[in-house]
């Protein structure tokens, strides 16, 4: 393999990868967010707050980031949000992640 294709094949590899979206999932505090979710189903900000040790104004950055990721959605009901991780959106990022791998890494 020359030089070129050597750099077309480190591109596509990382093209293929999601890098912002598995920064934002594996962040330790968004990880003890998602295992929250997971376990208890969908809360508000307060129940999510009440429950991890950090100040509501920052769990409330991570779950927008993680929104705007897809990794959580949200419903209002009344004057409250809940949040619940999107499970299916996750499985689909790591299963089109790895089918892409796959693919660069037999090739390369």
């Amino acid at each position: 393999m020359n030089r070129d294709e050597e750099l077309q094949c480190s591109n596509e590899i990382n093209n293929a990868i999601d890098f912002d979206f598995y920064k934002t999932l594996f962040d330790p505090v968004r990880i003890e967010i998602i295992r929250y979710l997971a376990v208890y189903g969908a809360k508000n900000i307060t129940e999510i707050a009440e429950n991890l040790p950090q100040d509501r104004s920052v769990i409330s950055r991570h779950l927008d980031l993680m929104f705007r990721f897809e990794i959580v959605s949200k419903t209002k009901i009344g004057r409250n949000i809940y949040y619940e991780v999107n499970s299916q959106m996750i499985f689909d990022k790591f299963k089109m992640t790895t089918d892409q791998l796959e693919k660069l890494l037999n090739n390369c």
